[in-house]
Order: structure tokens, then sequence, then C-alpha cells
């Protein structure tokens, strides 16, 4: 995984619960001094998920509520900073979710070791997408709070829903 997610995760612990929340979730996730991480360092993916998982423990949210707040602080305000350029024209929910894919092979077509989940796409009807979750991290659940911003970002009220470990539908207005 790379370091910009750590460093958005972070930015959004520190943000919403404080520094010392995030302190507690290192230590408890056994890490005792904080590495320095650069957005496109490698972040080993157990401990990432070691971060997460003592921050659910630490703020006493489950894992879902953990990729919902991570998946509305990284598309409303954290790539609003960082990667703005890939909303730009872009007026819908559905323009945007249609084109991630391209998004994650451009964004990391410089970066050494980069591996982003990749997406493919099959219409149910015409408002149901159903977005297949490539990827050997299995981390379907941030996958839908990240759509779920999307839906924020962009005022829509999409109805997002997990079909399995590898699926999401999602119902556009």
């Amino acid at each position: 995984m790379k370091g910009v997610i750590v460093l958005a995760l972070k930015e959004m612990v520190i943000e919403t619960y404080g520094i010392d929340k995030w302190k507690n979730a290192l230590a408890k996730a056994g890490i005792g001094e904080e590495p320095l991480i650069m957005p496109i360092s490698n972040v080993d993916d157990q401990i990432f998920l070691r971060v997460v998982n003592s921050l659910c423990e630490v703020l006493n949210i489950s894992f879902i509520q953990a990729a919902d707040a991570f998946g509305d602080y990284w598309v409303t305000v954290y790539s609003q900073k960082m990667y703005r350029v890939y909303y730009e024209n872009v007026k819908t929910a559905k323009e945007f979710l249609l084109k991630m894919d391209s998004v994650h092979v451009a964004s990391t077509k410089s970066i050494p070791d980069a591996n982003p989940p990749r997406f493919e796409y099959e219409w149910k009807d015409e408002k149901t997408l159903i977005m297949k979750y490539k990827s050997q991290r299995g981390l379907i659940d941030l996958m839908v709070g990240l759509i779920k911003g999307v839906g924020k970002l962009y005022k829509e009220d999409l109805k997002v829903t997990k079909l399995g470990s590898d699926k999401v539908g999602i119902v556009f207005p």
C-alpha cells in the first residue's frame, strides 16, 4: 500500500479525534516510534490493517464505520487537495466512478511498485452499475466507503451495496 493512504488516514484521525487517539492506535498496533512515511513510500498492508483495527478499538467503531469515515474524508477532503485534477470536468458520481480504473492506472504510472486496485464495470440496468474490485488486499469495505464519499461529493444519493468480497452494486438516482 502506498504511504499516501496512511498519511490521509493519519490526517483524518488527528483532525477529527485528536493526536492522542492516533498515538494510542499506533501503540496498540505495536508501533512505538512512528516511521517517516512519504506519499510514494511502500507500507506493508498488514501493518496498515493493524493500525486501522487498532483505531477501531481506540475509537470504539467498527471496521465498516472506519471505512466509511475514511472514504468520506479521502474523497471530500484529502483528494481535493492532492488529486484535484482527476475531478476536473467531471459533473456526476457516475462519470467519476466510471473513470476510476483509468485514474488508478494514470496516477500510479510513474510510482515504483504501485499496485492499486483495478475495476471492471457491468451495467445491470440503466441505473445500476456493478463494479468489480480486483485486488489481493481484500479491502472491499474501503471501496464501499469511497463510493459513498463520491456520492456525497457530487451531492447524489447513491445506494451502495457490497455484493460479496469483490463486487459492489451502485444504484444512481
